[in-house]
């Protein structure tokens, strides 16, 4: 008598592990928030959510991401740049002053400001890693001497952009700005390199656990330098931008940007005690934090509003994070010696 085959019992799906699964995307309380900024937007002021306000928001959104974006590679590797404001002015005054025909033309000037810029995140990478020191100390000060060079280069006086830069970064590619496009695709760009490349699956590692990653045999130094260098070369990608977009950026035309990163990289999940991260959040977060902007600017002109406005959630994602099961003793690092200096 022949055994009748029994067949397998099939699994059913367990629907939960799949909303914990979307739920623990670092990027999913970005997505969150910017759904319900855009449906309560048009309560508030249905002005702020029309085709012409929607334009106009995008281009700063896309400006903030990709100084975010290097924000984010810093925060991963358990660091903070505060030299942003300086290598975001740095970028711009650079193509500005030296983007026209009668001295190195635009490609020339362009490369000059981010190779320039990024030689003062080698700076930081270098003291941090090699001496110990505190990131936020050194950031300051390098952003202090990136402020003296702009000062030393511009005389005191802000100088037009190249009329090619400013088309360009006004231009539209089908009613879209071409500054949208561009963040686009150096946020998937950078997303596909840490998720699904050996070298962002290390620079995740170092970020997270640098001990084990050195026990591996990683060189943990080599990644937090290139996290800062590529911070400061990514804000100073931004300052060209902002440079044509601006036409005539102002000697603080930086300043802005600092406390944006930060926040974007706290909305878009990346924790400031290290490790994963998730540059898609970070993008949904400064575009969330553009449109807030824009929001509040209905009302009030003041920026010291819009300063509370982001330094508020900063703190609520600091807390959040932090009850999430962050731990402190990393960010206390911030403020003191590395350990092992």
């Amino acid at each position: 008598m022949t055994d009748l085959a029994v067949p397998a019992r099939i699994a059913p799906k367990d629907h939960g592990s799949t909303a914990r699964m979307v739920l623990a995307w670092p990027g999913t309380r970005a997505l969150i928030a910017v759904a319900a900024l855009f449906l309560i937007s048009p309560l508030i002021a249905p002005g702020s959510v029309g085709p012409t306000a929607i334009v106009s928001m995008l281009p700063f959104a896309a400006l903030i991401a990709i100084v975010a974006i290097g924000q984010t590679l810093v925060i991963q590797q358990g660091g903070l740049d505060l030299s942003i404001p300086g290598a975001v002015t740095l970028g711009a005054l650079i193509v500005a002053r030296f983007g026209g025909d009668d001295a190195l033309g635009l490609p020339a000037a362009i490369t000059a400001a981010i190779v320039v810029t990024a030689a003062f995140g080698l700076a930081s990478g270098l003291v941090i890693t090699l001496f110990g020191l505190p990131p936020l100390v050194v950031t300051i000060a390098v952003n202090a001497l990136m402020i003296g060079t702009v000062q030393a280069l511009s005389g005191g006086f802000a100088t037009q952009s190249p009329d090619a830069l400013n088309q360009f970064a006004l231009s539209r590619w089908g009613g879209i700005p071409v500054l949208v496009f561009f963040a686009l695709v150096l946020t998937l760009a950078v997303h596909v390199v840490l998720k699904l490349t050996r070298l962002g699956r290390r620079f995740e590692l170092v970020g997270e656990n640098p001990r084990s990653a050195a026990n591996l045999g990683i060189g943990t130094r080599g990644y937090t330098i290139v996290a800062y260098v590529l911070s400061a070369a990514l804000a100073a990608v931004g300052g060209v931008l902002l440079a044509g977009l601006l036409r005539t950026p102002t000697l603080t035309a930086g300043e802005d940007y600092l406390l944006p990163s930060i926040a974007a990289v706290v909305l878009g999940g990346t924790a400031l005690t290290g490790g994963r991260g998730s540059v898609v959040g970070t993008a949904l977060g400064a575009l969330f934090l553009a449109q807030l902007t824009q929001l509040v600017q209905t009302f009030t002109q003041a920026t010291a509003v819009q300063n509370i406005v982001q330094a508020l959630i900063i703190g609520v994602g600091i807390v959040a994070q932090l009850q999430l099961g962050g731990s402190t003793s990393r960010i206390r690092n911030l403020m003191r010696r590395r350990p092992g200096a």
